[in-house]
């Protein structure tokens, strides 16, 4: 997987992983987060990384709901220097919503994920990641997933 800088295109490579206990005090006293974290430890949290560097770029909270055959995107969040149009590194959340369809493919899920978007990102998740509105959740799964997971996971760019 792979990051690109914005001002030079220049590819880094990156790396996902599970948030440990300990790092949910250091997000909690890092202001360029601005979800309180802490209320996700129950949950399973990853974050994303350059891999030559340690700080947390991203991170997204997951939910297995078995029953149901899904995962739900509890929260996503990019660091504060990586949103917006003066964003360091492109792709962070895409990267991390694209994890969260391969779980669900190892599951046996077939892909589907879920979420609850706030309204004024319905146009985002629908246009950038290919989520379809159904109720008051968006979904992807199947060849949606999978397009998700070749352009952010296997990206050569």
């Amino acid at each position: 997987m792979n990051l690109k800088k914005r001002k030079t295109g220049e590819l880094f490579k990156a790396k996902i992983q599970r948030l440990k206990d300990e790092q949910f005090e250091l997000i909690e006293s890092d202001e360029r987060f601005g979800f309180d974290w802490n209320e996700e430890k129950d949950y399973d949290v990853y974050q994303v990384n350059l891999a030559s560097r340690d700080d947390i770029l991203g991170l997204i909270s997951l939910e297995d709901i078995s029953k149901e055959l899904r995962i739900f995107i509890r929260l996503v969040e990019v660091s504060k220097e990586n949103q917006g149009t003066g964003k360091e590194y492109e792709n962070i959340a895409g990267c991390l919503i694209a994890y969260a369809c391969m779980i669900a493919f190892a599951k046996d899920y077939e892909g589907f994920v879920s979420l609850i978007p706030k309204t004024e990102l319905i146009n985002h998740y629908r246009n950038n990641y290919g989520f379809v509105e159904g109720g008051t959740h968006m979904y992807l799964e199947g060849k949606r997933a999978e397009a998700l997971i070749e352009k952010y996971l296997k990206n050569g760019w």
